[in-house]
């Protein structure tokens, strides 16, 4: 299906739903339940889900359009995460378990005993559902069960968690070659080039709009010199999170998304710092729909894997292969997107 025709099919309705108004409101700790169920209604959700299945078939490559349009939207739901645990539930015959809420996906992070921890889950807070990575196995637990613990960046939305034990899992089935980081990592890359390329908008649209010494301010060049380095690093980020998400089926290529992942990390730092010096005081009011992108993109920074995580498990990959650091890239990293 044609990336193009997927980003203006989803995005469109997405324009309408998620106003700035109602970013501020479920911001602001308002119920996203109303949103939830008219995203839901588009179908984008069961995509993945084979044709049998009321779905469409789509891969994880196709899937990048809806979940960039997800970030440029601001869209604070999981949508990205629920779409891929539908297709793992459904093709471990488990698809009724998670109903039609929301559902995070998260890998549970090393703990002593059976509780199970999942840190600064995005949109953990929202979730109706946690799919979570534990051990050789797929956990999918109830949010409204763990014990939760608020986000730094966006407290009434994301949140970390924890379980007391496994047993309260609803279902539980082996994970195979699927990895909850390399999930996290390639989703959160691509919504993370779409809530820049937002940044990048607003940015550029504000620059045009704001006087200075009788003129728009983007047309002195250091503004200009600005705004083309934000543009650089939103669109790097942007290719990165395709190549993460370059995968023919559900799970990738994990260390496609770490790159994805890192360079996405990397990219948000320079974005966000040159947006609000472009928009100075007004971009940190919380009246400003600015501030819910940067801060997302800093907690998108924290969630696992985090730039350290994905730059040792590239770094390692690269040290384990004998034939040198470019052939490394030339032909671990970048041939992979052309099988």
């Amino acid at each position: 299906m044609n990336d193009d025709m997927l980003l203006d099919d989803f995005e469109r309705p997405l324009a309408d739903l998620c106003t700035d108004d109602t970013l501020r409101a479920i911001e602001a700790g308002a119920s996203a339940n109303a949103l939830w169920r008219a995203i839901d209604s588009l179908g984008f959700t069961d995509a993945l889900l084979p044709e049998a299945r009321g779905g469409a078939g789509l891969s994880l490559r196709e899937l990048f359009a809806p979940a960039f349009a997800a970030g440029r939207a601001g869209l604070a739901l999981p949508f990205a995460e629920t779409a891929v645990a539908r297709a793992l539930l459904a093709a471990a015959g488990r698809r009724e378990a998670g109903g039609d809420g929301p559902i995070a996906i998260a890998p549970a992070t090393a703990h002593e005993g059976d509780a199970i921890v999942c840190r600064d889950v995005p949109g953990g807070a929202l979730a109706q559902w946690v799919l979570v990575g534990w051990q050789a196995h797929w956990l999918l637990l109830p949010r409204e069960r763990a014990v939760m613990q608020p986000g730094a960046w966006r407290p009434l939305v994301s949140a970390s968690l924890h379980w007391d034990t496994p047993a309260l899992a609803v279902a539980r089935f082996e994970r195979g070659d699927a990895d909850a980081t390399a999930l996290c990592n390639a989703l959160h890359a691509a919504g993370m080039a779409g809530a820049m390329a937002r940044v990048l908008e607003l940015t550029t649209a504000y620059a045009q709009d704001r006087r200075q010494f009788g003129r728009p301010i983007a047309q002195f060049q250091a503004i200009q010199q600005e705004l083309a380095v934000l543009a650089e690093q939103a669109h790097s980020a942007t290719l990165a999170a395709r190549l993460g998400c370059s995968a023919e089926g559900w799970q990738p290529d994990a260390l496609l998304a770490a790159v994805a992942k890192l360079r996405a990390c990397e990219a948000a730092r320079g974005v966000a710092a040159i947006a609000h010096a472009v928009f100075g005081a007004i971009g940190i009011t919380e009246e400003h729909v600015l501030g819910f992108y940067t801060r997302r993109l800093h907690e998108w920074r924290q969630a696992p894997g985090t730039e350290a995580q994905c730059a040792r498990l590239l770094g390692e990959a690269v040290l384990a292969r004998p034939e040198g650091l470019l052939d490394a890239v030339r032909l671990r990293l970048a041939a992979a997107v052309h099988d």
